[in-house]
């Protein structure tokens, strides 16, 4: 049965129009062949194999040309299996690639390219979903409300939103926690994460909603920011009893206090040790903002950081959506109910 125990099976078969809206509002897909690639995931933690499950349920009951591939879990630096590698390798141009994954997808060895660039080249829609591992089975019906989302209304949103981002020089944003920190983004663009992917060689997250956008060079973050919702290091991402607080000057993390120090600093130092340029490993990459009205916190940064009503740091890369930084890791950090004033001018969100 795939891998997944009849019991969550009938669970998943319930969401079966979710995963089908996300099909045609998402990917827009007619006749292309569909290759789905998952793990077994580990446990009571089976999120990805009942999403890639669910998303093969919904191709096969469209009629669609649908194939789901599983693999073992990847962390760390890990190669993708040989059968999912084949399997990207021989997929006709123009098709439609989901990943539903308890971690990564893992390098993808005599591809010679990262996902995204083979996508590009490739003309491959895609959505993707990674790092579920760390999420009970028990939450599978709260990734499917954010995902059974209006992507209409979250697309209008989203585009507003990024207009007036792309047009900003100064970010300020605090919290009534302590945050308060300031993003030089002056030249820079947003991108507006909502769900619309039907461009050939283009994809991103589901579930989707957030606005996000790099500093200018790698100095220009300043501040204090106060991490309550959620914390993502080596060990996966977990929701936080108590707040961790980051001091940040000329674009780096100078110091942190507070819960989940202790684990952040070992994942940060473990990738100084691994990285060619370690002084890039602190530096902060991106601010977002969470725009999908139906998400709620879980402890999987996926959904985290796409929730209404939160902001989130990354440390680490961003220079794959315009940014300066390229470094070996990217880390999101949720907080809650951000006040954010571009140029000067309150933000309605």
């Amino acid at each position: 049965m795939l891998g997944i125990e009849r019991e969550l099976i009938e669970r998943v078969d319930k969401h079966t129009s979710k995963f089908s809206k996300v099909l045609k509002s998402c990917l827009k897909v007619k006749n292309e062949e569909i290759l789905i690639i998952s793990d077994y995931g580990m446990g009571e933690n089976r999120l990805a194999a009942m999403m890639g499950y669910g998303y093969h349920k919904a191709a096969m009951d469209k009629g669609f040309k649908s194939r789901i591939i599983f693999q073992n879990i990847k962390k760390g630096f890990m190669h993708a299996d040989e059968n999912i590698v084949k399997a990207l390798n021989f997929l006709e141009e123009d098709s439609v690639v989901v990943l539903c994954l308890s971690n990564k997808l893992g390098r993808l060895g005599l591809l010679g390219k990262s996902f995204r660039n083979l996508c590009n080249d490739k003309k491959y829609r895609f959505i993707s979903a990674s790092g579920l591992g760390g999420v009970n089975s028990s939450r599978f019906d709260l990734f499917m409300e954010s995902i059974n989302v209006n992507y209409n209304r979250m697309k209008k949103n989203g585009l507003k939103l990024k207009a007036k981002l792309d047009k900003a020089k100064i970010i300020r944003v605090k919290t009534k926690k302590g945050t308060d920190v300031t993003f030089d983004v002056e030249g820079k663009e947003a991108i507006a994460n909502v769900g619309d992917y039907k461009e050939a060689g283009k994809g991103g997250n589901v579930p989707a909603g957030e606005v996000y956008i790099p500093p200018k060079g790698l100095t220009g973050v300043n501040g204090t920011v106060v991490i309550d919702g959620s914390m993502r290091c080596d060990e996966g991402t977990m929701l936080l009893e108590e707040p961790l607080t980051l001091e940040i000057k000329e674009g780096k993390i100078i110091n942190m206090e507070g819960s989940g120090k202790e684990l952040l600093e070992k994942t940060l130092v473990r990738r100084e040790n691994r990285a060619k340029y370690p002084e890039r490993v602190r530096m902060i990459g991106e601010l977002g903002i969470g725009i999908n009205p139906r998400a709620v916190l879980v402890g999987s940064s996926i959904l985290d950081e796409k929730v209404l009503g939160t902001a989130h740091i990354a440390i680490g890369s961003n220079y794959w959506f315009g940014g300066d930084i390229r470094t070996v890791l990217h880390l999101d950090q949720v907080f809650l109910n951000p006040r954010i004033l571009v140029d000067g001018n309150f933000l309605k969100v």
